[in-house]
């Protein structure tokens, strides 16, 4: 079960043709299938001990050792399974952000005329997006990369959801930063920006953090509509 879960997995993921569908599905399940099957990864090693060791005793033992062989296959399972789990919570992190790396940032090349394409600056895009984009940005909602062919002039726009990408803890540097509370600091009128505040907080080491973004008047709302 453990191997089927992960096989459907890698296929539905390598049946994505758009980079952006693959970076939402990686960012979103890849870490819970993990998870999944580690589960019955250790059940399966529980059941083959038991399984081993009932052999090796032989036929003739006594049917209270059977009790002791299923603690100590359960205890063996146990350990598997927390070990999967310490390793999927602390360490993978670091492996899934070097892979939703690899699927973001891999060189593009233009549809039309096959050129490479050229990823701008933070500062360099600004000027390519609406201010829906911009504000979406501001309030950690979507991020956007811009793709240019400098030659033609032509670019690729692509947006990336950030709600399943866990952000960077400033105390312990692991990606276990999570949004856990949204609260309107000032609200927005017609002519005047609001003020929105997001907490964070560390699932590995307890930090809490927060970030204000600007929340668009009504006026410019109905204008990016």
């Amino acid at each position: 079960m453990a191997a089927v879960i992960q096989i459907k997995y890698y296929l539905d993921l390598r049946n994505l043709s758009r980079r952006t569908d693959k970076y939402k599905l990686a960012s979103a399940e890849e870490s819970r299938k993990l998870r999944e099957a580690s589960y019955y990864f250790s059940v399966g090693i529980g059941f083959l001990l038991f399984y081993v060791v009932s052999q090796w005793m032989g036929k003739d033992i006594p049917r209270y050792h059977y009790l002791f062989i299923s603690f100590f296959a359960v205890i063996i399972a146990y350990a598997v399974g927390y070990s999967c789990w310490v390793i999927l919570k602390y360490y993978y992190p670091f492996i899934l952000e070097k892979r939703l790396n690899n699927i973001r940032f891999k060189p593009m090349y233009s549809p039309t005329d096959g050129r490479p394409l050229t990823l701008l600056t933070e500062n360099e895009e600004d000027v390519h997006m609406t201010k829906e984009m911009l504000e979406e940005e501001n309030t950690f909602s979507a991020d956007y990369d811009v793709w240019l062919n400098e030659i033609t002039g032509e670019k690729v726009i692509e947006k990336y959801d950030t709600h399943y990408h866990r952000q960077v803890c400033e105390e312990c540097n692991f990606r276990t930063l999570k949004d856990i509370k949204e609260t309107v600091i000032v609200e927005p009128s017609n002519e005047k920006e609001g003020l929105l505040e997001k907490e964070y907080k560390c699932s590995y080491c307890g930090h809490m953090q927060t970030v204000q973004a600007h929340i668009p008047s009504w006026l410019e709302e109905s204008t990016m509509a």
